[in-house]
Order: C-alpha cells, then sequence, then structure tokens
C-alpha cells in the first residue's frame, strides 16, 4: 500500500501586527527545515511561532506533520486536534489526523477524520485514496474500492490509487481487475507493482 502524505501549508494568516515579521520568518524557516528533511529542526521553529502566537492553526498542523514524520503519532495527533479546535473547518487537519491515526492502526477513529475531511473538501483525491486504506485495514474492501475509483474520477492519473486498488480487488476475488490495475499503476511509475504483477498475475 502507498500512501500520500500531507503537504505543509505556508499559510501566513492570522499573526498580528506586531509579532506578524518574527513569527512568519520562524514559520517560513520550519517550513524550509521540513523541506530539507530536518523535522527535528522544523519542530523547533515551528515552537518559536507558536510562542509569538499560540493561536496559529497552520503552524499545528506543520509541527504535527513533521512529529508524524519523527514517528510520533500521539504527538502529531495532538497538534493536529489544537489545529482543529482553533478552526474546526479546518480540513488539512483533518486528513493529517486521520493519517497519523491510520499509522497507529486506529482505523475507525481515522476514518470518521477522514469523513469529515471529505465532508468540507470532496474534490481532494488524496483523502479518498487514504481513506480507502483506512478501509481496506477495516477489511471494507468494497468500501475501499469505491473510495480509489472516486479519487480516480478526480484524478484519472492517479498512480497510488490504481496501486492500492489492486488489493481489494484481489482479496474480492476480481483477480483480472486486480491485475489491470496493477499494470496501470505500473505504467504510471509505481515500482513496487511489479512484485504483485510477478506473484499474482502470471
Amino acid at each position: 500500500m502507498r500512501i500520500l502524505l500531507p503537504l505543509l501549508l505556508a499559510i501566513f494568516v492570522s499573526f498580528t501586527a506586531i509579532a506578524q515579521k518574527t513569527a512568519k520568518e520562524y514559520f517560513i524557516n520550519g517550513n524550509e527545515k521540513f523541506n530539507a528533511g530536518k523535522y527535528t529542526d522544523a519542530i523547533k521553529a515551528y515552537d518559536q511561532v507558536l510562542k509569538l502566537e499560540p493561536k496559529h492553526a497552520a503552524t499545528y498542523t506543520n509541527r504535527g506533520v513533521a512529529k508524524d514524520r519523527l514517528l510520533d503519532y500521539r504527538g502529531a495527533i495532538e497538534d493536529f486536534t489544537q489545529a482543529i479546535t482553533l478552526n474546526p473547518k479546518y480540513t488539512e487537519a483533518y486528513l493529517s489526523r486521520g493519517l497519523s491515526k491510520y499509522n497507529l492502526k486506529d482505523y475507525r477513529s481515522a476514518l470518521l477524520d477522514y469523513n469529515k475531511g471529505i465532508e468540507l473538501n470532496p474534490k481532494d483525491a488524496k483523502a479518498y485514496n487514504n481513506r480507502g486504506l483506512v478501509r481496506y485495514g477495516l477489511k471494507d474492501y468494497s468500501g475501499a474500492i469505491a473510495d480509489y475509483t472516486k479519487a480516480l474520477t478526480i484524478n484519472t492519473r492517479y498512480e497510488e490509487a490504481y496501486y492500492n486498488r489492486g488489493a481489494p480487488k484481489y482479496n474480492l476475488g476480481d483477480k483480472a481487475g486486480a491485475c489491470a490495475d496493477w499494470t496501470k499503476a505500473k505504467q504510471l511509475g509505481v515500482k513496487e507493482a511489479d512484485q504483485y504483477l510477478k506473484k499474482f498475475c502470471k
């Protein structure tokens, strides 16, 4: 299975006038550190933002994503929950929290977060793909297929969705459909699809 990680938010909204320049600088620095793979340093920069702007939801979300990358899933969930408390309609915070819960194998709770995120933004292909993974974890193979198919309706060249859809199809006895999806995923550049094709589609 391949899961797509949430992107960092480059939003500077709601900084107060006094703290704005410094907080914004820390925020940008945190994003730069994150993009360089220096997640611990990114967290330190986001900590500084939150000292100056304790109600900046985007910073909580970005810090949560950095914690998730460091496998601190519970710490990440705390940050996403704080972001949601500050902004109950913050789609990315729900989707990111869903991913951390998925990583903890807390599939039922993850499903609720993905449901809310999709309710807020029903055109996010990545959200459907990741909810499909949650449903697969719950052994809801038909539901997983429906989510991957919805993701592909939004983005017809979504290679992860093709790759991921193969497994629940195979589990439901649709070998031809599974092999067709893995073939398409391979054509779109998912190298991992090759092992499934060799093992299950001879």
